[in-house]
């Protein structure tokens, strides 16, 4: 087992090893490339879900040659969280939540259609594509080296609670703060989040009845993009301890 530490400045993804050896290829190679990293510099290498700290030892034009000093010990969350997400209107601010939810250990990220999100199937699985890329460049910054899985769009209808703990964040129902959930013992949470203006009262029922657990956040009504960072925050920081 590697040694905590803090994670290297520059981080990059391999694809290829032997032995001792990572190689820079691709995309990766072409960003190594842009930050003008010398040989003999330490960079960060994420092989098969772990970070390792590597002296680069040559910079050729297709690939670059890393050679392992150590393996970087990771903390990951205790709690295996999946963000069921209501895809905003405004389909950039979709990134920023898969962004986010990468820095903070989220493992899944189900995008949800519901009365009030964005509804053209058809062009959310054309952007799936381009959220795993926004994770990526997440996991390289914040040293997180597991990645994070983003299924297809489902409809709100789909969701089940399947998980240790369900929970519904609504604001717009009196349901229990977030801060009187007892946490510390979970270690798998679903949480769902609503759009902008939140759930039809009709699918907030239908959540409950399945057996969600409507939660609320303080003092304000958030954004949607802020209420799924702040409890998932919350949450990482509470549960599986």
């Amino acid at each position: 087992m590697g040694r905590s530490r803090p994670a290297p400045m520059h981080i990059f993804i391999s694809e290829k090893r032997k032995g001792n050896t990572f190689y820079i290829t691709d995309e990766e190679l072409r960003h190594l490339k842009v930050r003008r990293i010398s040989k003999g510099e330490t960079i960060g290498v994420i092989w098969e879900g772990k970070l390792y700290s590597c002296v680069l030892v040559d910079n050729r034009k297709s690939e670059a040659l890393c050679e392992i000093i150590e393996e970087v010990h990771v903390e990951a969350p205790e709690v295996h969280i999946t963000l069921y997400q209501s895809v905003p209107l405004e389909l950039k601010t979709f990134e920023l939540i898969v962004q986010k939810s990468t820095e903070l250990g989220v493992r899944k990220v189900i995008p949800v259609i519901t009365g009030r999100s964005f509804r053209n199937k058809e062009v959310l699985y054309k952007k799936k594509e381009r959220w795993k890329k926004v994770s990526l460049e997440a996991m390289k910054q914040s040293g997180r080296p597991y990645k994070l899985e983003i299924e297809d769009v489902v409809d709100i209808n789909e969701i089940e609670p399947v998980h240790q703990v369900n929970i519904l964040l609504d604001n717009f129902h009196r349901g229990a703060y977030i801060s009187e959930l007892e946490l510390k013992t979970v270690k798998d949470i679903g949480i769902v989040v609503g759009p902008e203006g939140g759930f039809s009262r009709q699918e907030g029922s239908l959540l409950r009845d399945k057996g969600f657990l409507s939660v609320r956040l303080k003092p304000h009504v958030l954004r949607a993009e802020t209420a799924a960072i702040v409890s998932v925050g919350i949450i990482v920081n509470l549960a599986g301890s």
